[in-house]
């Protein structure tokens, strides 16, 4: 009669206890994170909201969707997602060109949530030629007021998506060193 050696004793008992062991360590549902879930309001374009690994397929099949929540938050402004890819200024450090616009998967933005200076989803007129000063996600600008007495006003938005700024004519993104404008430009 065939007797296993051994060895293979040995191995199939390790095989054994290292399944045992990565079945106890893979608690369903037990992994939170966050996503910026697509609200389809645009107002309040997103979301951000908890989900766990048992949700986190449904969430990742939701097209608009962005997973996981960029470091400044979720876009205040729609943005446009084509295939599951999203176009974003990743930062550069560089003052001659201070941004190269990438399209990314809205799936992890592979890392970008994580990049001081991203700026995710990239304006509507492309990304500044100029670099951003941020701090904690945020950015000073000069918000056009439409009035000749006070042109411009000093405001701090979000860095994603700019609250819908890169869409206004007149705001000057970034604020310039010397503060707002005190004519129109």
């Amino acid at each position: 009669m065939n007797q296993p050696s051994k060895m293979t004793i040995k191995l199939v008992a390790a095989v054994g206890i290292l399944t045992i062991t990565l079945l106890a360590a893979c608690t369903v549902g037990s992994t939170p994170t966050t996503a910026c879930h697509a609200t389809g309001d645009p107002a309040t374009p997103y979301e951000a909201i908890t989900i766990t690994s048992d949700n986190l397929t449904e969430h990742l099949g939701h097209p608009n969707d962005i997973y996981p929540v960029p470091l400044g938050g979720c876009p205040t402004s729609p943005v446009v997602i084509t295939n599951g890819m999203i176009t974003i200024c990743h930062a550069t450090s560089s003052d001659t060109n201070p941004y190269n616009e990438i399209t990314v998967s809205v799936n992890g933005l592979n890392g970008h949530d994580k990049h001081e200076g991203d700026i995710i989803p990239a304006p509507a007129g492309g990304c500044p030629a100029s670099p951003l000063t941020s701090s904690d996600g945020k950015i000073t600008i000069c918000h056009a007021t439409g009035s000749d007495k006070n042109p411009y006003v000093e405001i701090t938005i979000s860095v994603n998506g700019l609250e819908g700024h890169d869409k206004h004519e007149g705001d000057i993104i970034p604020m310039p060193a010397g503060g707002c404008p005190t004519t129109r430009q």
